[in-house]
């Protein structure tokens, strides 16, 4: 997450964009129909500025720490569920996860549940502290 929030102008430019699933004063959100064109492109050798000005979205206004945040997430995405969401999610598709549950009563389900976020929050904050120490490292 890029630390220079995106003004009312810059999100209402960013929406009008169709592969913008959501923008908000920090997060910017893609279709799947974005994230499959941005893997196939980055796969085949364009890189990530390439691909974003080529989908119409305005290099200047993302900046050099957001493309490389998205790239990545993108490309984790990728690798780690073999599919995309709409939007920003960490958790595998609501499909798979029903599959899973439905062998679980429901107080175990709710376990599942709270685990899950509570992994996700921790993920969160392990990415946090990482930021934090290369900033501080990088100052040095």
């Amino acid at each position: 997450m890029s630390r220079t929030p995106f003004t009312i102008e810059e999100q209402e430019k960013l929406r009008q964009n169709p592969y913008v699933y959501n923008v908000t004063d920090y997060m910017l959100q893609f279709t799947i129909t974005f994230k499959e064109k941005f893997i196939a492109a980055y796969n085949a050798g364009i890189p990530p500025r390439q691909i974003l000005k080529e989908n119409g979205f305005d290099i200047e206004l993302l900046g050099r720490t957001r493309i490389g945040g998205i790239s990545k997430h993108i490309r984790d995405e990728y690798k780690k569920y073999g599919e995309f969401q709409e939007g920003y999610s960490l958790t595998r598709s609501k499909s798979n996860l029903k599959n899973e549950e439905s062998e679980l009563n429901p107080s175990e389900k709710e376990e599942l549940r709270w685990l899950r976020n509570k992994v996700e929050y921790m993920e969160h904050e392990i990415e946090f502290l990482k930021k934090i120490s290369s900033l501080k490292n990088t100052k040095k």
